[in-house]
């Protein structure tokens, strides 16, 4: 866990400032953060690596062709819905990570 926490703090940063070869070019709000964070993590424990985040099908997609995809409000009409429920579902999902 405490190597999961050093790897995002070392990552997060190139994220936040858009460096990245995923759809979610620029992290515009703290889901978008917490959806790279728990993509890559969601993978990692498939043993696989992390591509990408289909904000059209609200899905995390691995390199083993398995993934997530998120319903409850999460995405709408090809964007994520940032509020404090979908903030506190996607913060409970990387903390099980």
């Amino acid at each position: 866990m405490q190597l999961v926490v050093f790897a995002v703090v070392l990552i997060l940063p190139s994220f936040l400032s858009g460096e990245s070869f995923i759809s979610i070019t620029h992290i515009s709000n703290e889901c978008e953060g917490l959806l790279l964070e728990g993509g890559h993590s969601e993978c990692d424990k498939q043993g696989s690596d992390f591509v990408d985040f289909d904000k059209s099908t609200c899905t995390v997609t691995c390199t083993n062709g398995k993934g997530r995809t998120f319903g409850g409000g999460v995405c709408s009409h090809g964007k994520v819905q940032c509020t404090s429920e979908v903030k506190q579902l996607l913060r409970d999902w990387v903390s099980k990570m």
